[in-house]
């Protein structure tokens, strides 16, 4: 028993080197930075729903992790839907001295449950303009747009022309990837379950949830009306839809950013997390010592 102690000693050391390299290589590639539930009103002006980034969003998006490699998801449970009219969603980053948006959702026509992805490259800004990612983010808004990159909100639209696009209730979250990471999505609302909440709307189809995939073209049109954060060069993007029993996504969209995995080394070639293929190894050594 006396020659087992050093053995013993030296295993631990061993132990706690495999639990800190698997902590090191459990490194989050990715942030989520909003995740919230609304009702997208038409008297929201501009029909911009502005929040602050959600706690623990980092305040310099270039350092320690430089994320402005990489590419914002945006998940979109659309729960309720006051008719089939065709719809849209972007995200703007408000930032220093200027904003960033994503591309387009692809435009829906039922509730359900949307993703699409753009690349930080991707983002359209004000020409000439520039966001300082070392500042952060102040504000995200959150735009429910029509198919011609117009914001139905009551004060630009009207009345009758509002209540055909709101109200309506919806989640979003963003996640932010750093390059090279793999896109985690968010567990769906309601037991994971398909993000059908609430009642539907007279004229939007229940039931499943596909949609055709948004072009990845050129511009949406024109920017709509005074005092948006968002301008007309942003494209649709291609995105993922659940199906009736949850969120289920094609590969294609569910790869990171050009199918590049590298960077990544969440896992060995084998599927299990290097450092504790090496812990499982050492302790099935130490069983086979103390048979001996």
């Amino acid at each position: 028993m006396g020659n087992l102690r050093p053995l013993r000693r030296h295993a631990a050391r061993l132990i706690a080197i495999a639990a800190l390299g698997f902590a090191t290589e459990a490194h989050a590639d990715q942030v989520v930075v909003l995740d919230q539930t609304w009702t997208h009103s038409p008297d929201l002006p501009d029909s911009h729903f502005r929040v602050e980034p959600q706690a623990g969003t980092p305040q310099d998006w270039t350092s320690p992790v430089d994320y402005t490699g990489g590419s914002v998801w945006v998940y979109l449970e659309v729960q309720t839907k006051p008719t089939a009219q065709e719809t849209k969603f972007q995200v703007c980053f408000e930032a220093t001295p200027t904003y960033a948006c994503t591309y387009q959702s692809p435009t829906y026509t039922e509730i359900g449950t949307y993703e699409w992805e753009t690349p930080f490259d991707g983002f359209w800004s004000p020409p000439g303009e520039y966001v300082d990612w070392t500042q952060g983010v102040n504000q995200i808004a959150c735009i429910l747009k029509d198919t011609m990159n117009g914001k139905p909100s009551a004060d630009n639209v009207g009345d009758e022309v509002a209540a055909l696009y709101t109200p309506t209730d919806v989640r979003m979250v963003v996640t932010v990837v750093e390059a090279g990471g793999i896109y985690e999505p968010p567990t769906p609302t309601g037991a994971g379950g398909s993000s059908s909440g609430g009642s539907e709307g007279g004229g939007a189809d229940s039931g499943g949830t596909e949609s055709s995939a948004g072009s990845s073209g050129g511009p949406v049109g024109s920017e709509g009306g005074a005092g948006s954060s968002d301008g007309g060069g942003e494209t649709t993007a291609a995105a993922t839809t659940s199906g009736g029993s949850g969120s289920e996504s094609s590969g294609a969209a569910m790869a990171p950013s050009d199918g590049d995995t590298s960077g990544c080394s969440c896992r060995s070639d084998g599927g299990t997390p290097a450092p504790a293929a090496a812990l499982l190894g050492l302790l099935a050594w130490l069983r086979r010592r103390r048979r001996h």
